[in-house]
């Protein structure tokens, strides 16, 4: 039994270490790959000195009358603000968990992001990994799927999170300086990791040590836009509403993929060649670190990953939550005035 248990960690791990030679991929484009162009570099978690460069180097270029203030580059992760943590936050964990009738499991990899690979996908059915989402969300399934969800759910997802949507959507306008609206106002999702369905220590090892593929947000790929779109000026957006004891956040590789000319670059925007995912995994990264409360702002086009899901032993009985309201948001220039609006949507 316990060789049998240290094989299936070993080949979970081959999988999720990218040994096989495939691009990373853009999450939610349904292709379940991409390109991934960066120079290898020596694996550093949390490098500060990275990180603080970055922070300090924008893209810009391409930015014309009609474009919006925000624009792609190399920015940090922005927190704002967003829920009371001491009352809106709560109440929130409490409508989520109150819903659980409404939760869809999702495998590892169901958002398009890892590899069918047998093996992989055979030891998730073994050990059961899953994990759930709240609502209609577009890299789980296509844009009619999605308005056929809120025809059934969205009356009741607006019931409960009507307030938080808005103040969602009024965070954003402050921070990005420009209009903001839900698209087709549909409601926005909720995506929920629980260490209720690891029911055993070896599943809790690896979804202690199991990263997501490094990807890049394209999932407005999902949806029809008009001409007006502007899918080089994309952002992401992640307002936690619960996390595990250990805490979480988002992996950032430091590569970055410029959607106005399609090239991808370094930190230090020099053009850079394509890598494997086992070679992505190898990079250079920080963790940006979660607050419940404070919405997260970022491009999408930084290479980024979830990180581990770390559960608390079994033997200690308690249940740790990861859950997140997920959005993304597109630029809508306007075609008979400078300006434009952004759409959000999950």
């Amino acid at each position: 039994k316990m060789a049998a248990s240290v094989l299936l960690l070993q080949v979970l791990l081959f999988a999720i270490a990218g040994a096989v030679d495939a691009p990373a991929c853009s999450e939610g484009d349904g292709s379940g790959g991409g390109t991934c162009q960066m120079k290898a570099q020596g694996g550093n978690e949390d490098n500060d000195a990275a990180a603080a460069a970055a922070d300090s180097i924008t893209n810009h270029s391409a930015v014309g009358l009609k474009l919006p203030k925000y624009h792609h580059g190399f920015q940090q992760p922005v927190d704002i603000p967003c829920l009371d943590p001491e009352t809106e936050v709560p109440d929130t964990f409490r409508k989520i968990l109150s819903m659980r009738d409404r939760w869809v499991a999702r495998r590892p990899g169901s958002e398009g992001t890892i590899r069918s690979l047998p093996e992989y996908k055979k030891l998730l059915e073994q050990l059961d990994l899953h994990y759930y989402t709240l609502g209609a969300i577009h890299n789980y399934m296509s844009h009619g799927e999605c308005q056929a969800m809120h025809n059934k759910i969205g009356e009741t997802m607006q019931q409960n999170f009507q307030p938080i949507y808005e103040k969602v959507r009024a965070v954003l306008e402050e921070v990005l300086g420009e209009p903001v609206m839900v698209r087709d106002n549909m409601h926005l999702a909720f995506r929920i990791f629980t260490s209720e369905v690891l029911k055993s220590e070896l599943a809790r090892k690896i979804a202690g040590e199991m990263h997501s593929t490094p990807h890049f947000d394209l999932v407005y790929n999902s949806l029809p836009w008009p001409n007006s779109a502007k899918m080089n000026h994309s952002i992401s957006f992640t307002l936690p509403i619960h996390l595990p004891p250990a805490g979480h956040g988002l992996k950032i590789y430091h590569a970055y993929h410029d959607a106005y000319n399609g090239v991808w670059k370094d930190y230090r925007l020099n053009e850079i060649p394509p890598i494997s995912i086992q070679d992505a995994f190898r990079l250079d990264s920080h963790t940006h670190y979660y607050t419940p409360g404070t919405l997260t702002l970022h491009s999408g086009m930084e290479l980024h990953c979830i990180p581990p899901f770390k559960a608390p032993p079994l033997s200690s009985g308690i249940v740790a939550y990861r859950i997140t309201l997920q959005g993304w948001g597109v630029w809508l220039e306007n075609e008979d005035a400078p300006g434009g609006t952004w759409n959000i949507f999950s």
